[in-house]
């Protein structure tokens, strides 16, 4: 179902799939990204608690392992006041130059004025942004049951913590893997389009008259040469993007929306194992403080999935030439994803309304239960720039 309603859209289950995607749980597989635009034995012969039956009942040392997690791709986030319940956004397009009256053409004759009250209309825009995502998490907090398994009030304590903080942590990575799903569509819609897609290995055979693929281009004697080339054309397409022009975006309902993309607004996101190969083999032995500084940069461990790093697998949704939502009527696939450089407005997310509530305790379980409910928008506007890097 498309979250392009008014509805709130019921997310967990695509998010429960990029989880095990994301955390190696699942091969690689296509994802519905337009439904919204993880070696120890576990066991001891001992008494265990009568509720998780994993837990001792009493040992004389315990470990709390405890480890906060914070959500990549945060410079995605916007604040409720720029995204947030029902946007839009309005663009001008551009009209052509007129014949100055004052020099040229019969508008000075004897007799007659110029009508200088004629009225020429704005070309303008209006994109509308609304749906949300809804979700949420919840788990059990025992009162009594489970003290058993612990030797002091201060162990318990850091026990409660712990379930806190795996919550807080499952948090952080469920908006993570949505985010990376924005991602995701907005590759999956710009190859399908073939819009601002760069094939930096064909290109790099053209100018220089090899023949290497994404294999062969790894090799040392190829590598440093190749991403020496894909910095002066990554600056290249950097300032092609800060030049006002329709290049890099789609055009909707026929209005040449001119944009440009200023250093300040512009962000990238590399492959991180070819950035870790550039800093190995090329700025190890020509070190150049300015590699990649043109942009926000972050370095991604992989788009989809973990044991398939460099490759996407989506059903991804875009808005098309007469400006309605359409999807994808089969998943798009693309590998060897070098990068993405992209306007800040082209991507961006609000999650908003958190709210965690506590039931009352259970009079008969001594127990209550902790929930967690959270509302999330995704944006993805193709009008916008941006530019897909593929290592083909």
């Amino acid at each position: 179902m498309s979250v392009n309603t008014m509805d709130i859209n019921d997310v967990y289950q695509v998010l429960n799939d990029l989880h095990e995607q994301a955390t190696g749980q699942k091969a690689i597989a296509p994802t519905d990204t337009a439904s919204f635009v993880s070696m120890a034995n576990t066991t001891l012969q001992a008494g265990t608690d009568v509720v998780f039956n994993a837990l001792m009942q009493m040992v004389s040392r315990t470990i709390f392992s405890i480890r906060p997690y914070s959500r990549k791709f945060g410079g995605l986030e916007r604040s409720a006041e720029e995204w947030g319940a029902i946007v839009r956004k309005i663009s001008i397009a551009d009209t052509p130059a007129e014949q100055d009256e004052a020099f040229f053409g019969d508008a000075l004759v004897d007799g007659q004025s110029v009508d200088h009250y004629k009225i020429k209309k704005s070309n303008i825009l209006e994109m509308r942004y609304y749906g949300s995502n809804a979700y949420q998490n919840r788990y059990t907090v025992y009162e009594d049951q489970i003290k058993a398994a612990f030797t002091s009030p201060a162990q318990f304590g850091s026990f409660l913590t712990l379930q806190t903080q795996n919550a807080s942590d499952k948090w952080e990575q469920w908006l993570e893997e949505l985010t990376r799903g924005l991602l995701a569509n907005t590759i999956g819609a710009k190859v399908q389009l073939n819009n601002g897609v760069i094939h930096l290995l064909t290109e790099y055979n053209t100018a220089t008259g090899l023949s290497l693929t994404a294999t062969t281009v790894y090799q040392p004697d190829n590598f440093a040469p190749f991403m020496r080339w894909v910095y002066a054309r990554v600056k290249t397409i950097a300032r092609l993007m800060s030049n006002r022009s329709n290049l890099f975006q789609v055009e909707v309902t026929g209005k040449p929306i001119m944009r440009h993309t200023d250093a300040r607004d512009l962000k990238m996101y590399m492959t991180s194992s070819a950035m870790d190969q550039m800093e190995t083999q090329v700025m190890a032995t020509t070190f150049n403080d300015n590699y990649l500084q043109m942009a926000d940069r972050e370095y991604v461990d992989y788009w989809q999935n973990i044991e398939s790093p460099n490759q996407i697998s989506v059903t991804p949704s875009w808005i098309n030439a007469a400006g309605a939502v359409q999807t994808a009527e089969a998943a798009v696939t693309a590998n060897n994803i070098f990068g993405v450089l992209f306007d800040r407005d082209a991507m961006a997310y609000n999650h908003y309304l958190d709210r965690t509530a506590v039931t009352p305790l259970n009079a008969a379980g001594l127990y209550y239960n902790v929930f967690q409910h959270s509302r999330v928008q995704f944006m993805s506007d193709l009008t916008e720039k941006a530019v897909i890097l593929l290592l083909d």
